[in-house]
């Protein structure tokens, strides 16, 4: 409890609405807020309701156009007894209504409304016959709401010049990696409203990749050197235990960043020294978990991790404590691949945590593993996808290569 009462709880007559604010101080301490910011978030939500009460606003009928009425009514207040406190009230006030949504009291937000069935009977097919991320989802969204916008609703007109017309005027500023993505998106529609028979087959064939060589790159991994002061750099704070963890997870398993943030405290197994991933397309395998390995995530959490309820393995280490998983998959990982490696001053073209990923697969190859064992553990659909480590096998490769021909005498 606090030694002073909360500025605008006086001013509040809803019973349900004070129970409520003592639901939600509940909550944000079992999340991990330190009392001075419980407390601001208090004074926030107070004054939300005392807002509320004076307009005659039910708590079950407010939604984003509410908050923004009274983000209007705040540099006016005349509010009896609340906080004249501006700053981030509003970012208060949005965390309340997500926990109000969490607990049933006010209605989920309404997702965005397709602006075509076509592109929701497509993302639908999508979400239920190839499984992919959400992330994935979005993107395919808006390349395939910009291709409507730009041919029209009407599958029957499209044609091969279309397309490409399509493609040139919107997507030409496109490297060519981002615009693979636009044509898979594409290619994927087409596909789909020709099974349907909602426009006529071979269209996906009119849009031609740029010009893209197989192999044409070595993959960058880091030496073993390389790796230790990367490792030796994490700090010994809670966030820099989880960091190296995280760090270990990457380098030595090969597992990518969406993996990491996925892991759930129950795909640990100790005593099997094994650990359960659920990877792309939701393939589930189980890895063996070196020694190294498993002590890093031991170490996090007896020492590092925050002591609240959620099953994820790896939490944010300042409050709220979610997972991270909990809004953009694998970002939180790729960002601290990325500083672990700007701390040690290792420099790469690459430099996210796919770089930990082609990092293993290189010491498990100077380790004479077989490329097949290799591409179980990346878990590669193809083993054609694992071969191009082979090109940094030098040793093998002086073995098979052949001698120079020498130029006879005349």
């Amino acid at each position: 409890m606090y030694t002073k009462p909360v500025l605008g709880l006086l001013a509040i007559r809803s019973a349900r609405f004070l129970e409520i604010i003592h639901g939600y101080e509940m909550a944000l301490t079992a999340s991990g807020y330190k009392p001075l910011v419980v407390r601001f978030h208090l004074h926030a939500v107070a004054h939300f309701g005392v807002w509320l009460e004076q307009k005659g606003t039910e708590l079950g009928k407010i939604h984003e156009s509410t908050l923004a009425e009274f983000e209007r009514h705040r540099p006016r207040c005349r509010c009896p007894g609340t906080s004249r406190s501006r700053q981030k009230v509003v970012c208060c006030i949005r965390i309340f209504l997500r926990h109000l949504r969490k607990q049933g009291i006010v209605p989920a937000a309404e997702p965005p409304k397709e602006s075509s069935p076509l592109v929701a009977d497509f993302l639908q097919w999508m979400a239920v016959q190839r499984g992919p991320v959400e992330t994935t989802l979005s993107s395919y969204r808006i390349y395939v709401t910009s291709l409507i916008d730009f041919l029209g609703d009407d599958p029957q007109t499209y044609t091969a010049k279309g397309l490409r017309e399509f493609i040139a005027d919107r997507y030409r500023h496109y490297g060519s990696n981002s615009i693979r993505m636009v044509l898979a998106a594409v290619r994927m529609l087409l596909r789909y409203l020709a099974g349907e028979g909602r426009c006529r087959a071979g269209l996906d064939q009119a849009l031609l990749s740029s010009a893209s060589w197989a192999l044409q790159s070595l993959p960058q991994g880091l030496t073993s050197e390389e790796v230790q002061r990367v490792l030796m750099q994490c700090a010994t704070t809670p966030a820099g235990i989880r960091d190296r963890a995280v760090l270990l997870l990457l380098s030595r398993l090969g597992l990518r960043a969406g993996d990491v943030a996925a892991l759930r405290l129950e795909d640990i197994c100790f005593e099997t020294a094994t650990i359960k991933v659920l990877g792309k397309g939701k393939r589930e395998v189980r890895l063996p978990l070196p020694q190294e390995v498993g002590d890093a995530i031991l170490e996090y959490l007896r020492d590092g991790r925050p002591r609240v309820e959620n099953d994820h393995l790896f939490l944010r280490s300042i409050a709220p404590f979610s997972s991270f998983a909990a809004v953009r998959p694998g970002h939180a990982v790729t960002h601290i691949a990325r500083s672990a490696l700007r701390r040690a001053g290792v420099q790469r073209r690459q430099r996210g945590s796919h770089v930990f990923r082609h990092t293993a697969a290189c010491h498990m190859l100077a380790a004479d593993v077989s490329l097949e064992n290799i591409a179980a553990v990346l878990r590669h659909r193809s083993i054609e996808t694992t071969g191009i480590y082979a090109k940094v096998d030098l040793h093998s490769l002086r073995q098979a290569a052949q001698p120079w021909p020498e130029e006879t005498s005349c």
